[in-house]
């Protein structure tokens, strides 16, 4: 029996649900530019590269672009 994606270790959590697949802690992946919907209200919300893993986060601003 496999565990759910949400209880496997090493498993990016955020990046998975917004790329619909399992993404490994060993991957850096892209999810700039992807859309989700928040599941309490259903409303879309847009990742920024803020956001991304794999995009570059400015030390100035507390990691955050």
């Amino acid at each position: 029996m496999t565990a759910p994606l949400l209880a496997r270790p090493g498993v990016w959590l955020v990046a998975s649900a917004a790329l619909g697949r399992p993404v490994a802690a060993g991957e850096n992946p892209h999810i700039c530019g992807t859309t989700v919907w928040e599941t309490a209200s259903g409303q879309p919300y847009r990742y920024a590269k803020r956001d991304c893993p794999a995009c570059p986060q400015t030390a100035s601003t507390g990691g955050r672009t």
